[in-house]
């Protein structure tokens, strides 16, 4: 699946600190550190020594988007971003599970989901 340039400035120099999901949580949820309320997500691989920052690519077509039988996911034509319309999901998670990159979350305490939209255009995680 094609997808727009997304903003990881190196991935492959991640050290799993973690803070770009602390940063995030903070942004959004306003509520303290909690990696859980992140929409950007540091996946480690001990095995194959490998540390992954998971976020949304911003596919051109989108299977998230598709997936959700009530409409609540939608995408920015000029930036990529998916935008979920809180009033309407339902927190079923059929995006979740359609995104092949894993860059979608569901929230915990709410019955939506989350995902990266930039920061508006200024990505706090990779400052």
């Amino acid at each position: 699946m094609p997808y727009r340039k997304i903003y990881t400035k190196n991935p492959e120099s991640c050290t799993g600190c973690r803070i770009c999901e602390m940063v995030c949580s903070l942004k959004w949820e306003k509520c303290g550190v909690n990696p859980k309320l992140s929409r950007i997500r540091v996946i480690g691989f001990p095995d194959k020594g490998v540390i992954v920052p998971r976020v949304c690519r911003l596919c051109r077509n989108p299977s998230c988007v598709t997936s959700c039988p009530k409409e609540a996911l939608s995408q920015d034509t000029d930036s990529g971003v998916i935008i979920v319309d809180e009033d309407r999901c339902v927190g079923c998670d059929l995006c979740v599970e359609a995104c092949e990159f894993g860059g979608i979350y569901s929230h915990p305490d709410k019955k939506t989901v989350i995902i990266c939209d930039l920061c508006g255009g200024e990505p706090l995680c990779v400052k």
